[in-house]
């Protein structure tokens, strides 16, 4: 069982905060809040999209799945998060996978209900697209990088993401695997070990275990610039 109710993530939650009592009542009766252990599937990439997903407790990835076990992560998520809005409308399957990291709580919306509160509530769909275009903008800066930059400074943008967007802090400490790391980069997992103990050798970053301190964050910031 989630150690969170439903309930209260909906009262205490920014996400749902434009959303009236009715609305809030209209998501509890028509979801599914399940609890997850870590490295679970929770959505399929190709698979039927019928609901709007929302991690509650924990952290999960999405990614784009390819051959030979190799994945590109799109996304470090930690609650309270959308998963899925891309498949709103028109997308009738997940163009991802999402799965969890550690475990985690997981809340599934039925998508007929969430789009009538979209219809119903200009405020909300309002933001719904705002954090639409937060992604969009997202996975254009991650396409530019994968496309135009080098192992370097790839590696570097996938640190920097998960300090600033992810961990909010210089202290990475989130029990990403360093294989994880490496499909952030689009990079193989031997080039992220290879690449965090260049980076720990040149005082850039201190490993402590799984634990990522970035001690110099504007070389990294260097490094990505120059690609």
């Amino acid at each position: 069982m989630p150690k969170v109710s439903l309930s209260q993530v909906l009262n205490e939650s920014t996400l749902f905060s434009l959303l009236t009592k009715e609305q809030k009542q209209k998501i509890l009766n028509n979801s599914t809040h399940l609890r997850y252990k870590k490295g679970e599937t929770i959505c399929k990439q190709g698979a039927f999209a019928n609901h709007i997903i929302v991690i509650t407790e924990g952290l999960a990835k999405t990614y784009l799945e390819g051959s030979n076990d190799k994945n590109l992560i799109i996304n470090i998520l930690k609650p309270v998060s959308w998963i899925g809005l891309s498949s709103t409308y028109n997308e009738i399957t997940y163009n991802f996978t999402a799965a969890t990291i550690i475990d985690s709580s997981i809340c599934f919306i039925e998508k007929t209900v969430f789009t009538d509160i979209l219809l119903e509530n200009n405020e909300f769909s309002n933001d719904i697209i705002g954090r639409l275009c937060n992604d969009s903008k997202h996975f254009f800066n991650k396409i530019t990088s994968l496309g135009n930059k080098q192992l370097h400074g790839r590696f570097a943008d996938a640190l920097l993401y998960l300090s600033k967007n992810v961990a909010k802090s210089p202290s990475i400490d989130l029990s990403i695997t360093r294989k994880e790391i490496g499909d952030l980069a689009g990079i193989s997992t031997e080039s992220a070990i290879r690449l965090l103990s260049e980076l720990n050798h040149d005082g850039i970053i201190k490993l402590e275990g799984k634990k990522i301190t970035i001690l110099k964050e504007n070389l990294l910031e260097k490094l990505s610039k120059i690609g």
